[in-house]
């Protein structure tokens, strides 16, 4: 009886040994004569990792009463100059409360463009946010204030709609370009 479980136990082995060396044989590396070359797949290249910069700027709003500008303290992220003046775009068509309002909020900006200096800000000035003689002179006093403490903006053009107009809301009259003094 232990002669047979031997030979059971040994026909086992063999046949677990004979089905392992089948399957190694199939593999390339393993038949004599052939070289193994490594498969190399493309690694994805990273993306750069974009350096972002931080600023304190002051965003210039409107009282409630249109009586004055305020100033409103925040941090802007920006990774180019460009990106920078689009912050503060972006920051200035914000109320920050209701002490300190935005007469940007219902202007469209449809590009901002900077070139040596040279913001281009083009607009879609809808009726809602047309104002009288004080809330235009704000309107624009606040673009300026907002975008000439940056030193990368050295003139503003501001256009409605992709053309320069003689004024904003038909009060004040545009320079062009508005220049930072």
């Amino acid at each position: 009886m232990k002669t047979f479980k031997a030979r059971g136990l040994l026909a086992v082995i063999i046949l677990s040994a004979a089905l392992a060396g089948c399957g190694v044989q199939d593999k390339q590396g393993n038949q004599p004569g052939s070289t193994v070359s490594p498969t190399i797949s493309p690694s994805p290249s990273p993306e750069p990792t974009p350096v972002l910069n931080e600023q304190d700027a002051i965003i210039y709003l409107t009282d409630a009463e249109l009586t004055e500008t305020v100033e409103h303290p925040v941090k802007l992220t920006y990774e180019t100059d460009l990106d920078l003046v689009k912050a503060a775009i972006a920051e200035l068509q914000k109320d920050a409360d209701e002490n300190k309002l935005s007469l940007w909020k219902r202007i469209e900006v449809k590009s901002v463009q900077l070139s040596d200096g040279l913001v281009t800000l083009d607009i879609h000035l809808p009726d809602e946010a047309r104002l009288g003689a004080p809330g235009e002179t704000f309107v624009i006093q606040t673009l300026q204030k907002t975008l000439f403490q940056f030193d990368a903006v050295k003139s503003i053009d501001l256009l409605v709609d992709g053309q320069k107009v003689e004024t904003l809301m038909g009060h004040v009259e545009l320079e062009y370009p508005m220049n930072k003094q």
